[in-house]
């Protein structure tokens, strides 16, 4: 590439600037006669303060202002997270390329170090992810889920606070490792089978202006396909149960030697009553036909009471409140929405 200067768009939070460091290092290495320079570019996600305002805001919130300057020609190519991306790009841009993933796990870390498994009943999680929440309500009855705003110095702030109510945090363990590396506190890595991850957590993403051939030249040393292929199919998936409301689906993939992509996936209703798991296996080549088979399992096992409770505004559960438990701490199953004349009940 001609060019001597490349501009490299991210966002501004302390997360964000590291993961950018990090790929304009691993550029840097390839290309030691190009200089790369960071462009921080405000998103509107930097700009909501609540939680819930977020959800629904939707994805785009953390990368539209970082599209618009690439549309615009003010950067050269922008760095992802790629969780936090749209299912759809717009018209013009591409993924230029995909780094190889971090760890892909969520992260428990409890107040004064304990493990999750560890809490007395009651004791209260915090995390700002829908998926999280429907998923440790799901997964762990005995415990109450809340919202929690903020990057992570603030949510360890206030875990640790004098008057937190918090018994611990979850949040993604390629972010702490990246922010925090050997200083992180102690945390406890919950199984993917378990808490499955969001799609593409853990991966970084650099977008482009599409067609642009000397850009995707420029970063095809960083480009890993296993990964790319991997988080192809979860977003395949994810694609196909959005539905235009943020879901609580967990989905990851792993793409193996032998041509073939393992996808496992799970969908809680947001108060924790229904859980849904499934996992499928397909070619590599073929991400799509992997994730529709992932999709046609999930909706046979009870997907769109919980789509359509989300889509109709079904009602979210208070904050740290588990109400809808039986007496013996389990949540009952099989509740689904109904419609009668407009209105949705539940039965």
């Amino acid at each position: 590439m001609k060019r001597s200067s490349i501009k490299v768009g991210t966002r501004g939070s302390p997360l964000a600037l590291a993961q950018t460091q990090l790929v304009i290092s691993k550029l840097q290495e390839a290309h030691p006669r190009v200089k790369f320079v960071p462009v921080v570019i405000r998103t509107t996600g930097d700009r909501i303060a609540s939680a819930t305002a977020l959800r629904k805001a939707g994805k785009g919130v953390f990368v539209k202002e970082l599209e618009r300057a690439l549309l615009r020609r003010k950067i050269d190519c922008a760095v992802h997270s790629l969780k936090d991306m749209p299912t759809e790009l717009p018209a013009g841009l591409e993924f230029g390329a995909v780094l190889e993933r971090g760890e892909a796990a969520d992260v428990f870390i409890g107040r004064e170090g304990v493990t999750i498994d560890k809490l007395p009943p009651r004791s209260v999680v915090g995390t700002a992810s829908l998926r999280r929440q429907a998923l440790l309500r799901a997964t762990y009855p005995a415990i109450e889920v809340e919202d929690l705003r903020g990057n992570l110095d603030s949510r360890l702030s206030k875990l640790n606070g004098a008057r937190s109510r918090l018994g611990g945090i979850v949040v993604a363990a390629a972010g702490l490792q990246r922010l925090m590396g050997e200083s992180a506190p102690a945390h406890q890595l919950l199984p993917k089978n378990v808490l499955v991850p969001a799609a593409g957590q853990g991966a970084l993403a650099i977008e482009i202006r599409a067609g642009h051939a000397d850009m995707r030249r420029l970063l095809e040393p960083i480009h890993h396909a296993p990964t790319a292929a991997a988080v192809a199919a979860e977003r395949a998936l994810l694609k196909r149960l959005e539905g235009g409301c943020n879901v609580p689906l967990g989905v990851h993939a792993e793409a193996g030697d032998d041509g073939l992509v393992r996808v496992m996936a799970a969908m809680a209703a947001p108060d924790g009553s229904q859980l849904i798991r499934s996992e499928a296996t397909g070619s590599v080549d073929d991400p799509d036909s992997v994730a529709a088979a992932l999709e046609t399992m999930m909706r046979n096992r009870g997907a769109d009471a919980i789509l359509d409770e989300l889509r109709v505004g079904g009602r979210r559960p208070k904050a740290a409140s588990n109400g809808h438990r039986r007496r013996n701490g389990r949540p009952k199953r099989g509740r689904r929405t109904v419609r009668r004349r407009g209105r949705a009940r539940r039965r």
